[in-house]
């Protein structure tokens, strides 16, 4: 069975601060125990995890010629993305963001829009799809010059499972920007604040029966330290969340997005899904960035720590899909 996932959107240089808790007063400086520059971005950072827990894969995308760019090549690199399919261009800067991490681990973020944001459908020919299981579209609401719709169809037609995730819409544009896309989704993903804000709806299952109407077969809502939860026509599913120590949220969504893929290209049942989505998100918190995920072997440490010896195989011959 192929396996191979192609992601595609977000290529960012991020520079990570930790803690940042406050700012100094103009003219101070504020003494920080982390400060590192990485790749990032969400098809970076699901590509990245996607390659540490062993999958073959490959990003697509577009940075600058700038050094920045060259960072971020090579921490992709680094762990074993394939980086042939991304574009490099001398019209615009490395996507760039100054992500805040506060000691809880929350964090917020400075962007710099660059060669993200001028992505066009010229930069994912047909060919990218050659040879590929999965094709997963990262950042969606900030592709503003990529036809999604028409990445997802073509994708589609070439027989590959289509899935996405959605990200924050600075513009405030939402379900119109994402609503022609969704026909050809088959697994939505995104997290409770921006779900929030596609639909008008409060609550989690509402969220995902609103955005279900719009085409995609699963709807998987992202809660954080309230796990997650997956709306199909037959049901929801809500699977808790693991405890670590966390350091840093700033990549848990995209490795959780990571971890669905793996399930669902191993074409694992719903639960055994979420269950290893929720482990390797919880993993990604425990040190800056995705680094907190180093293997599968790790995440199935977890699991086996925090699920019980044998619980999670047990999951994983359990075809139940809605409670």
């Amino acid at each position: 069975m192929n396996e191979r996932i192609l992601c595609v959107g977000l290529l960012v240089a991020d520079v990570v601060v930790r803690p940042a808790d406050s700012m100094p007063m103009p003219g101070t400086s504020i003494l920080v125990e982390d400060l590192a520059l990485v790749a990032g971005g969400c098809a970076a950072n699901c590509a990245s995890v996607l390659a540490k827990l062993g999958m073959s894969v490959a990003v697509a995308g577009q940075i600058g010629t700038d050094r920045l760019g060259d960072s971020v090549l090579a921490d992709l690199k680094a762990v074993g993305v394939d980086v042939s399919t991304v574009r490099r261009t001398e019209k615009y800067l490395t996507s760039a963001v100054i992500g805040l991490i506060e000691s809880s681990g929350e964090r917020s973020f400075l962007c710099r829009p660059g060669a993200n944001e001028q992505l066009t459908d010229d930069v994912i020919p047909d060919s990218l799809f050659d040879g590929v299981r999965i094709v997963h579209i990262g950042g969606a609401m900030k592709l503003v010059n990529l036809d999604i719709a028409s990445v997802l169809r073509r994708a589609s037609e070439a027989g590959c499972i289509t899935t996405l995730d959605t990200d924050w819409d600075a513009r405030g544009v939402w379900i119109e920007h994402l609503r022609p896309a969704l026909p050809h989704v088959r697994v939505l993903m995104t997290n409770e604040m921006e779900g929030r804000m596609l639909t008008g709806e409060e609550d989690t299952q509402a969220i995902g029966r609103s955005l279900l109407a719009f085409g995609p077969q699963v709807v998987v809502v992202k809660q954080g330290a309230g796990g997650s939860t997956a709306v199909t026509a037959q049901g929801s599913l809500h699977v808790a969340a693991f405890r670590v120590p966390v350091i840093d949220t700033t990549c848990a969504g995209d490795s959780f997005a990571a971890g669905f893929l793996y399930g669902l290209a191993h074409e694992w049942p719903l639960r055994a899904n979420l269950a290893f989505a929720n482990a390797v998100g919880a993993l990604c918190t425990t040190r800056l960035s995705h680094h907190g995920v180093t293997s599968l072997s790790a995440v199935m440490q977890l699991l086996e720590d925090q699920l019980g010896e044998g619980s999670f195989e047990q999951l994983l011959t359990n075809q139940r899909s809605t409670d």
